[in-house]
């Protein structure tokens, strides 16, 4: 169960629209302004290069501290979707909590295996973030999934859900025999302050 208390942090440290701000906080200041220790081989000047490329519309492709290539492949006014390397994916989302506030949740993604394929595997972290930066203790967002050692999920660019799927690519034959059927992916909805189950997916 999502505890009470996370959510007591939570309304106390989240992101604030001050009066002079005519806007919300944007995506796009949250990226620009993340310290280097969420993203650190990605420099300030990086980010704000592909801030600038996918508003222009241009391929927001940039090298790295490592001279490697990292994209920012979405970013909206509420969410992006930053590839950090060929295996690994950061999503982050701006989750409201009043007309004012704002808490940042982020998802990393590791991904191995070749997509498509029964041996595809994708495992990620979630976390959230205060508005100073802080890490904000973080429930299991659905206990029934947490007994599976590998989770891939993912943040949703058009609505506030978060969608849960069970990877199954480093199970033995016999394991996956033994399963009655196929783990569903849980989609969970943001909703007053906290993530609920919305639907299963057939």
């Amino acid at each position: 169960m999502l505890r009470n208390t996370f959510w007591k942090i939570l309304f106390a440290a989240c992101w604030v629209t001050t009066a002079a701000q005519a806007q919300p906080i944007a995506m796009r200041d949250v990226f620009a302004a993340m310290p280097d220790s969420i993203l650190p081989m990605v420099t300030k000047n990086n980010r704000l290069d592909c801030i600038d490329f996918i508003e222009n519309h241009m391929e927001a492709r940039v090298r790295n501290k490592a001279d490697e290539y990292v994209t920012l492949e979405a970013l909206t006014a509420d969410y992006a979707r930053f590839r950090t390397s060929a295996l690994a994916v950061l999503e982050m989302k701006l989750l409201p909590v009043s007309d004012s506030t704002a808490v940042l949740c982020l998802v990393t993604t590791i991904q191995t295996g070749e997509e498509g394929t029964s041996r595809r595997l994708e495992d990620s972290q979630i976390r959230f973030l205060a508005s100073d930066w802080s890490p904000l203790p973080t429930p299991v967002p659905f206990e029934r999934l947490a007994d599976n050692p590998f989770l891939r999920m993912a943040l949703s660019a058009d609505d506030l859900t978060l969608t849960l799927t069970p990877q199954t690519a480093l199970m033995t034959i016999e394991e996956r025999e033994e399963m009655k059927e196929a783990p569903k992916a849980v989609v969970m909805r943001w909703n007053e302050g906290k993530f609920v189950e919305a639907t299963t997916h057939e």
